[in-house]
C-alpha cells in the first residue's frame, strides 16, 4: 500500500494530506491496483504518495520514497528532461501538463522506457503535482525489434555484467564525481562515458573527448589548456583550449596512460584547483567539468613501476568502473549480432533475414580479443560480402575463428630460428600477433610459445612492428 508517511498512520498534521485519514487510504488502495507508477509531491517536491507500480520501475520502496524530494531518486533524464514541474514549483509560476517518453534504469540495473505524465492541482490553496510513469518498454521492443530493455543509451545487453554497469551509470550521473572507466580495447568505453553523460545534469552542456594517446607531443599542451597570440612559433592567435571548450559540460580523457609525467602533473592542478593557464598567460582561467578518463591499461601497475603519478591516479579514481570483456558477456552476443545485422543490412542495401547456426556457434567460441569492436568489424565485412538471404561462414574470412582453434599453440622447433605457422589467412602478423597478447594475457614468455617462437625472434618482431 502508498505510505503517506513512513511507518506512520496517515495524519493531515503530519503528512499535509489534503483528505481524511479514512480517505486517504482509500485513496491509496485504489493507487496499488493500478499498473501505472503514481507519485503526488508538493510544491517543495516532497513525495507525499507513491504505489507500488512506481516501487516496481525505480526499485525504490515506497517508505524511503515518501517524505523525500523526488529528485533525489529520480534519475535527471526522467524527471528534467522535459517536464516543467520542477522549474514552476521553484518558480511559484503555473504550468500546464507534461506529457514525455524517457529511459531510466531500475536499481537493479534494468532499463525502462517510461511514459511521464504530470498534472499541476490545486488544493486548499495550495498547488500540488500528481506523476504518473507508465512503463512503455514492450511497445518499444515491438517497434525497434531489438528491445528497448536491452537497449539502454547504445549499449545493448541483458547479461548480469553489463546490468552491474547499467546501475553503476545511474548512480555515477546523479553526481559529478570524477569516473576512471577501465577496460580492454573494443569493450565500449567511450559509449560508457557518453551514456553517463546523458543522464546526468550536465546532458544539456558540451562534451569534449580528448583521444590522449593521439595527441602530438609538441602540442598537446596547447590542446588541452589552449594558448595566446605569441605564445610560441605558429601561435598567429590566441586559443581556447579542450578544457576550456568543455566548461559547463563534460571532457572525456581517453587513453589516459598515454600522457607523460610532465603533462600528469599539470592536469592534477586542473583536477586539484579547477583552473588552467593558457600557454603564455600567467592568468588562471576557472573552468567548470565534469572529467571522466578512461584506459586499457592496469593503472596502479603503471603507478607502481613510477610511469603514472599516485596522486594523479587517485584524482581520477573517485570511482571506477571495469568494463566486462566480451567474453565475460557472451549470453550479450546474439543481441549485439541482430543489431549489427539490422545496421549494416541498413547501410549496405542487403536483405538478409538470418544467421547460420554454424556461424552463430562460431561467434559464441570465439575468444574475442578485440571485444566489441572485433565484433561490429566482422559484422560489417560479413554483411558487406554477404549475396544471400542468410549470414553464413562463407561470408567470413577464411580461416579467421581459427585464430584462437590451435593458431596459438604451434609446436616449437628446437633451435635458434624456428619456424613458426604465420598468421591466419585474413589477418595481418600485427593483428595476429596482438590477439596473441591479448588471449595470454601479455604474458611474453607465453604468448611467444604459443605462436611457435623463441623469445629472442618474438621480441624482435614486437620491435619491428612497433609494438610496446
Amino acid at each position: 500500500m502508498i505510505r503517506l508517511l513512513a511507518g506512520a498512520v496517515p495524519d493531515t498534521r503530519e503528512t499535509h494530506i489534503p483528505a481524511a485519514g479514512a480517505d486517504s487510504r482509500f485513496l491509496a488502495a485504489a493507487f496499488d491496483t493500478i499498473d501505472v507508477g503514481v507519485l503526488i509531491h508538493d510544491e517543495t517536491r516532497k513525495v507525499l504518495l507513491f504505489n507500488r507500480a512506481m516501487t516496481k520501475i525505480t526499485g525504490l520502496p515506497s517508505e524511503e520514497a515518501v517524505g523525500r524530494d523526488c529528485r533525489s531518486f529520480l534519475t535527471p533524464a526522467l524527471c528534467e528532461e522535459t517536464c516543467d514541474m520542477c522549474s514552476a514549483a521553484a518558480s511559484g509560476h503555473p504550468c500546464g501538463p507534461a506529457n514525455y517518453e524517457a529511459q531510466t534504469i531500475s536499481r537493479d540495473g534494468t532499463a525502462y522506457w517510461v511514459r511521464i505524465n504530470s498534472f499541476p492541482f490545486q488544493y486548499n490553496g495550495r498547488p500540488y503535482y500528481l506523476v504518473t510513469l507508465t512503463d512503455v518498454t514492450e511497445m518499444k521492443q515491438m517497434e525497434e525489434q531489438a528491445g528497448a530493455s536491452n537497449n539502454f543509451c547504445g549499449i545493448i545487453g541483458h547479461s548480469k555484467a553489463i546490468k552491474t554497469v547499467f546501475e553503476f551509470i545511474r548512480s555515477a550521473a546523479e553526481t559529478d564525481i570524477t569516473v576512471l572507466i577501465c577496460g580492454e580495447t573494443g569493450t565500449g568505453k567511450e559509449l560508457i562515458a557518453s551514456a553517463m553523460r546523458q543522464q546526468s545534469l550536465r546532458r544539456k552542456g558540451p562534451f569534449v573527448k580528448i583521444n590522449c594517446a593521439a595527441l602530438p607531443e609538441h602540442l598537446v599542451e596547447s590542446e588541452l589548456f589552449g594558448h595566446v597570440k605569441g605564445a610560441y612559433t605558429g601561435a598567429a592567435a590566441d586559443r581556447v583550449g579542450r578544457f576550456e571548450a568543455a566548461s559547463g559540460g563534460t571532457i572525456l580523457l581517453d587513453e589516459i596512460g598515454e600522457i607523460s609525467l610532465p603533462l600528469q602533473a599539470k592536469l592534477l592542478r586542473v583536477l586539484q584547483e579547477k583552473e588552467i593557464e593558457r600557454l603564455g598567460e600567467n592568468r588562471p582561467r576557472t573552468v567548470d567539468v565534469r572529467i571522466l578518463a578512461a584506459t586499457n591499461r592496469d593503472l596502479l601497475r603503471e603507478v607502481r613501476e613510477k610511469r603514472f603519478r599516485e596522486d594523479l591516479y587517485f584524482r581520477l579514481a573517485g570511482t571506477v568502473i571495469r568494463l566486462p570483456s566480451l567474453r565475460e558477456r557472451k549470453e550479450d552476443i546474439p543481441l549485439l549480432v541482430s543489431h549489427f545485422l539490422r545496421h549494416f543490412c541498413a547501410k549496405y542495401g542487403r536483405n538478409i533475414k538470418a544467421i547460420s547456426a554454424d556461424l552463430m556457434k562460431a561467434m559464441m567460441d570465439h575468444h574475442w580479443p578485440g571485444n566489441i569492436r572485433e565484433l561490429h568489424n566482422l559484422m560489417e565485412a560479413a554483411v558487406a560480402m554477404c549475396r544471400k538471404n542468410m549470414l553464413g561462414m562463407e561470408s567470413v574470412p577464411g580461416g579467421y575463428f581459427d585464430l584462437h582453434a590451435g593458431a596459438f599453440h604451434a609446436s616449437q622447433t628446437p633451435g635458434g630460428d624456428e619456424e613458426h605457422a604465420g598468421p591466419p589467412s585474413g589477418l595481418t602478423e600485427r593483428e595476429w600477433i596482438l590477439a596473441a597478447l591479448e588471449t595470454n594475457r601479455h604474458k611474453m614468455s607465453l604468448t611467444a610459445r604459443s605462436l611457435g617462437m623463441s623469445r629472442t625472434t618474438f621480441w624482435r618482431k614486437l620491435k619491428a612492428l612497433g609494438i610496446r
